[in-house]
């Protein structure tokens, strides 16, 4: 008996063993000791995506599995979508630790469509790569193309991980709970709840990270590409969030649904018949610490294609700048150059030595771009050089206020010629206006002024700009600050480039063009601008509005080199120096919101703070600004009295010649705070403790110290 029954199963399973075989071969599988990746081949979906150092398959909603997906506009239907999961492929194979899958031939519910696609998974020791080329033989055109799409995440290393995005002004924390409360909304016309954010327009650097606190460990979802395009960084929670603080659904409130997160990058290609997409890579890294471990990934990426060096550069070692709009938009002429001039003088006396001139041009601020000549109420030309050249002659330096391609949409100029240059999106339309009063009521409301429109970067206005701002180089200017710096899909039917590309990587060379010429007339020429985006940093030292309070873009801890401006205009701001000091951003003071000088009685108090800290900052400025910015790793700072140290602010620095470690502490509130601190990524016995109108003292670490309200203290590491 037993051996009969021995005999029938082995004969069945002998008969079943061609079916066995296509089971085993109905998969790929990528593994090393980081990851373990499981890739249909039917239709080259991963289904599978462990993350083995926290035991996480990212992929652990099955239902929710996905690919690929694209938007083909026809005549009558731009929302007809191709879904990748439901395609069958041609072919899956895997060589090496890649593996190809190739779709030829789509379909949608609209119809069959000759469009293919071959992407590659590629598994190297802490990453996968994902990489794409997508050719669109149709006769519609390709608008969205969403890839690499992961779905079904309901959790990394547990509930509690916290998603970071790189922010424009505002440090970069793991503050948004991905698992428990989604940030996002279903919107009109959306599938789920959903939530995204976009490079070059909101993202100063393209890449979000997943922090998995219990296990000190991130998730690095970056793209890398040397062509700068616009794309979007997606998020689906579905089927909703559960109500309006954003908190998930239990899969018990769900009913049938599957609930979990599809993530998605988003490419905007708009190919046409015979065109072709080849994509950057988007990268899934693992890495200790949460997202400041991840940057060193990026930084060496983008150094190795675009680098620079900025130790030579003036502008970058200015700490503090003095800036006025001498000639507002509505004619009144606050001062002229000879005026502007005595206000710099004026601000040099509290160590002042950089200085911004703003509304200097023909009709003054916001007025008659791109016609960038000197107004002759101020002084026309004659007057501009003899301020430039007299500022240059005090050993001091000027910026000139400028922007790129932005238009005054009221010139005769505009609408007989410079209307052709309009930045446009799909239907036509302005991509961008904006409209800036000042002198009186109606302006200040924005009820009565004159507004401006973005233009593409074609070779017809670069030319113009080109022309004018060279010049103004020629005529003594040593920098720019270069306003308004905004990226955006364009659609010109003058554009050589593609609506993703146009004001992004044409901008971008563009900017780089004028950089360059400005070089060849004066090699110690220099840019700040207002931009929030690390592909300009080669060209441009300083960010204009990147620093807000004790918050600073996070482009500062990956690009040390580059800096930010902090502003402040009201007469009793000490806050904002303390705050420009603890995050090594330049002091750009205004007085009188850019209407007046700083040597005057309602200023004096500020003027002379400004003074003292920019002292003690420049005699400390290879550690404090030019050194390494650490944000908040490698000390501890908690107030003796825990309940105050939300008051307390703190950043780490570093001279990277001789590895000598600082901590910058600032007190916001009302009341001193007694504070325990200490320097966590180094053993330090002793620091030197800096402190506005007080003489340094020797400090021994865990002693704890006094910090005066409103006010701010230096630890820098005592060598021996």
């Amino acid at each position: 008996m037993l051996k009969s029954f021995i005999i029938r199963n082995i004969l069945l399973l002998f008969l079943m063993f061609p079916f066995i075989g296509l089971l085993a071969q109905s998969t790929e599988i990528l593994e090393n000791q980081n990851f373990r990746i499981v890739v249909q081949k039917d239709n080259g979906a991963i289904s599978s995506f462990m993350v083995k150092q926290n035991s996480s398959d990212l992929i652990s909603e099955k239902r929710l599995i996905s690919n690929f997906r694209i938007c083909l506009q026809t005549d009558n239907d731009l929302s007809n979508y191709i879904e990748g999961i439901e395609q069958k492929a041609k072919q899956v194979t895997k060589e090496g630790n890649t593996v190809t899958v190739v779709v030829a031939g789509m379909t949608s519910p609209k119809g069959t469509y000759p469009i293919d696609l071959t992407y590659w998974i590629r598994m190297e020791d802490d990453y996968v790569s994902f990489k794409a080329k997508l050719t669109n033989n149709s006769k519609y055109q390709v608008a969205e193309f969403w890839f690499p799409r992961v779905g079904g995440m309901d959790k990394f290393g547990d509930s509690e991980a916290k998603l970071a995005v790189p922010g424009y002004s505002n440090d970069c924390r793991n503050d948004i709970a991905l698992f428990k409360n989604f940030p996002g909304r279903r919107k009109f016309g959306a599938e789920a709840a959903e939530w995204s954010t976009s490079y070059p327009k909101q993202m100063p650097m393209p890449w979000w990270d997943i922090y998995d606190e219990k296990n000190n460990l991130g998730l690095y979802l970056g793209y890398q590409d040397t062509i700068c395009r616009f794309s979007t960084w997606h998020m689906y929670l579905a089927p909703d969030i559960a109500d309006n603080s954003g908190r998930w659904l239990t899969k018990e409130q769900s009913g049938e649904h599957p609930v979990g997160i599809i993530l998605s990058h988003v490419f905007y290609p708009f190919i046409h018949s015979g065109e072709t997409l080849n994509s950057g890579e988007f990268i899934i890294r693992v890495h200790k610490n949460d997202w400041h471990g991840g940057t060193d990934f990026y930084k060496r990426w983008f150094m190795a294609h675009f680098p620079f060096d900025k130790s030579k550069n003036w502008l970058r070692k200015e700490s503090s700048w003095f800036t006025s709009i001498i000639y507002q938009p509505e004619d009144r002429v606050v001062t002229d150059y000879k005026g502007y001039n005595q206000w710099t003088k004026d601000a040099k006396k509290y160590g002042i030595n950089c200085y911004e001139l703003i509304g200097w041009n023909s009709g003054g601020l916001e007025r008659n771009y791109p016609l960038y000549v000197p107004e002759e109420k101020l002084g026309g030309l004659g007057g501009f050089k003899d301020l430039l050249h007299s500022i240059k002659e005090r050993g001091d330096h000027c910026l000139v206020f400028a922007n790129y391609n932005i238009l005054d949409k009221n010139t005769d100029w505009y609408k007989k010629d410079l209307h052709k240059y309009l930045s446009q999106d799909q239907f036509g339309n302005d991509t961008w206006t904006g409209g800036w009063g000042e002198s009186n009521l109606l302006a200040r409301k924005g009820l009565n002024v004159r507004h401006h429109t973005r233009a593409s970067v074609l070779p017809g206005l670069e030319k113009i700009l080109d022309e004018y701002l060279v010049n103004l180089v020629k005529d003594g200017a040593q920098g720019f600050q270069i306003d308004k710096i905004d990226f955006e899909l364009d659609f010109n039917p003058l554009n050589t480039l593609k609506p993703d590309a146009a004001i992004c990587e044409g901008l971008i060379q563009g900017i780089g063009r004028l950089y360059k010429k400005c070089r060849t007339v004066n090699p110690d020429f220099c840019v700040a601008s207002e931009f929030g985006v690390d592909r300009l940093i080669p060209y441009f030292d300083v960010g204009y509005r990147n620093s807000w309070g004790y918050q600073i873009s996070p482009l500062k801890y990956v690009f040390p080199e580059w800096t930010s401006c902090q502003h402040l205009s009201t007469p009793r701001d000490i806050e904002s120096v303390n705050a420009a000091i603890t995050t090594g951003s330049v002091i750009c003071v205004e007085p009188e919101i850019y209407q007046g000088t700083l040597d005057q009685p309602l200023y004096h108090d500020l003027a002379n703070y400004i003074k003292e800290v920019e002292r003690i900052r420049k005699g400390l400025s290879d550690i404090i600004f030019l050194g390494d910015y650490l944000d908040n790793q490698g000390a501890k700072v908690n107030a003796v009295k825990e309940k105050l140290s939300n008051a307390l602010h703190f950043k780490v620095w570093r001279n990277p010649k001789t590895d000598q470690y600082a901590l910058i502490i600032a007190n916001e509130s009302s009341d001193a705070i007694q504070i325990n601190w200490e320097f966590t990524g180094k053993n330090i016995g002793q620091a030197m403790l800096y402190e506005p109108f007080k003489d340094p003292k020797v400090i021994t670490q865990g002693t704890p110290i006094t910090i005066k309200e409103h006010g701010v203290q230096i630890l820098v590491e005592k060598k021996e």
